[in-house]
């Protein structure tokens, strides 16, 4: 029996498994690195889980859709459940857990949020069909007319109509996690569309009917099977034409992406048994392995492994070898939801202090990140500065009963870092970098390699505190700036 695989180190968020009976009951919390015991369980019963909205990090509660259809979230900070809205709704998306869109039956568009009284609504000129909700908190409204689809796009709770955009008639909405780019299809035609302001780029067509597509994580590449093709074809996002192909052993049913960009899993049309597994990163299939295909499995784990459905069994295989690192008995009894959260670790007192910044005064032209440049070198003054012969007190180990990871976290932190962007193409990162300056200070490229594939991340800092790293990923005014512990 192979032996257990050896927990993975990361700096930022703990890599976590949430687990939720497939026919409803107590949640359960699991470090990524040791499933045999959970690190958490929920005070209340969760219902049966049918898909995954967005992980909402900053609350510590998961967006999902039940078994009946109905949008909830399951809070880790308190273990409880929230109640389905009294409105039924349908085409639920949601981009940051915490805003859950949704169309009513009249074609309205509705938002639930945890904070707000009366839900936010929309009616827009003719009946909704499909929201896209953007990582800068507007949201593209999608409405059927005849042989044309319609697009709004708008910025609760604002109700005004920003940009419009009407399209020929499109039958599915593929959205790009980097967020500047939606791809509407339907047939054998692709109409990739800008989001920030809706203007339609060029028209692709193909041979043969569309069947699954899938984009990269950043956004720079779209992979599409189309019908009975034995090969997926790439599409370059900068160009908006073919760049490649992937060649298959037959034709696909179903993607899924890698949340890191790593590799793409493949549901073999001819076999619902099977998965393949696509390197992203040379573009070609380096495994054929079985599982059963559901809404939350197989998925790519944090470390790299493919994560399956094998019976009742849940097994870990490594994507090189393809020989399993470890099993779960009976795991497959669960829904997994993948995860990273810092909520559960023990934290130094100091941490919890709201970040202050120097009291001398500023003028109308400063900015925040000159306070924070003020505050990088407060603490490095104060890092040099002699200590005491008695070490400062570590704060205890939390029993994992009590819904806590690891050992003593150290008081002194490394650092926080904003990570912006994780490409594939070095002259990617420097063009997306090369946008990204906040008060004089400009983001750089740092190199990493995940699993063989040299990966160029789009970053700023490290900074003194996370208070600090986050006020610089707001100010940067990016997508989904990522504020983790550590240099890159």
């Amino acid at each position: 029996m192979p032996a257990p695989a050896t927990p993975t180190v990361v700096s930022g968020p703990e890599a976590l498994i949430l687990r939720i009976p497939r026919g409803g009951g107590r949640a359960r919390a699991f470090d990524y690195g040791r499933l045999d015991s959970a690190v958490w369980t929920s005070s209340e019963r969760a219902p049966g889980v049918a898909r995954v909205l967005a992980f909402d990090e900053d609350a510590g509660a998961v967006a999902v859709v039940d078994v009946r259809g109905a949008p909830r979230r399951i809070e880790l900070r308190t273990g409880t459940t929230t109640a389905p809205p009294a409105v039924k709704l349908t085409a639920l998306h949601s981009a940051d857990g915490a805003a859950v869109y949704g169309v009513s039956p009249v074609g309205a568009v509705t938002r639930l949020t945890p904070t707000d009284v009366h839900p936010w609504t929309l009616r827009p000129p003719m009946a909704a069909r499909d929201v896209a909700p953007q990582p800068d908190g507007s949201v593209i409204i999608v409405g059927d007319a005849g042989d044309a689809t319609t697009l709004w796009r708008v910025h609760p709770p604002g109700t005004a109509l920003l940009d419009t955009t009407v399209l020929p008639r499109v039958e599915r909405l593929v959205r790009a996690a980097v967020g500047d780019r939606a791809y509407f299809a339907s047939d054998s035609v692709l109409q990739p569309v800008r989001t920030r302001d809706l203007k339609a780029g060029p028209v692709m067509r193909f041979e043969r009917r569309l069947h699954a597509l899938a984009p990269t994580p950043s956004g720079d590449r779209l992979y599409v099977a189309l019908d009975s093709a034995h090969a997926l074809t790439i599409i370059d996002r900068y160009t908006d034409r073919e760049s490649g192909t992937v060649a298959l052993p037959g034709s696909a049913a179903e993607l899924r992406m890698d949340p890191l960009g790593r590799f793409l899993l493949v549901r073999p049309a001819h076999a619902a048994d099977s998965v393949w597994v696509v390197a992203v990163g040379t573009d070609r299939v380096t495994g054929h392995l079985r599982t059963t295909w559901t809404a939350d499995l197989p998925f790519v784990g944090v470390d790299g492994s493919i994560v399956l459905a094998q019976g009742q069994d849940v097994v870990f295989v490594d994507p090189r070898t393809l020989a399993p690192r470890r099993t779960i008995a009976g795991g497959a009894r669960d829904f997994w939801i993948p995860i990273r959260w810092d909520g559960f670790r023990p934290r130094a007192p100091g941490l919890d202090q709201p970040v202050t910044f120097p009291s001398a005064p500023v003028d109308s032209g400063d900015s925040i990140l000159a306070a924070i440049r003020r505050s990088q070198r407060e603490s490095t003054v104060a890092q040099r500065a002699p200590t005491t012969a008695t070490p400062p007190p570590q704060p205890a180990a939390v029993d994992s009963a009590q819904g806590r990871l690891g050992a003593s976290a150290p008081v002194r932190s490394p650092g926080f870092t904003v990570q912006f962007a994780a490409l594939l193409n070095m002259d990617s990162a420097r063009a997306r970098a090369s946008r990204i300056t906040v008060s004089g200070l400009h983001a750089r490229v740092a190199t990493t390699s995940r699993a063989g594939t040299t990966v160029y991340l789009v970053v700023l800092g490290p900074f003194p505190t996370r208070d600090a790293a986050d006020a610089a990923g707001r100010a940067s005014k990016q997508p989904n700036p990522w504020v983790y512990e550590g240099a890159p």
